[in-house]
C-alpha cells in the first residue's frame, strides 16, 4: 500500500472540503477516530485502520516449524 500517495489524495480533498464549508475538516471524517497525528502520513493510515476494523480482520501471526 502506497500510504504517501493516499495521503496527498486525502489531503487534497481535506482542502477543497475545507474552501466549500468555511473551516477546517481535519478530524471530521469517520475515520479520524483511528487517527495517530504523530505517524508520517496520519489521514493515510487511519483510513486504513478503519477499513481492516470495519472488515473484521484480524492479523495473526502465523508460526510455522523450521526445515531441517
Amino acid at each position: 500500500m502506497n500510504f504517501k500517495r493516499f495521503q496527498d489524495e486525502f489531503d487534497k480533498t481535506k482542502w477543497y472540503d475545507s474552501i466549500l464549508v468555511g473551516y477546517d475538516r481535519c478530524g471530521s471524517y469517520d475515520f479520524c477516530e483511528c487517527c495517530d497525528k504523530e505517524e508520517r502520513y496520519p489521514c493515510a493510515h487511519a483510513f486504513h485502520r478503519k477499513d481492516w476494523r470495519k472488515k473484521g480482520y484480524i492479523c495473526i501471526a502465523r508460526v510455522r516449524r523450521r526445515k531441517k
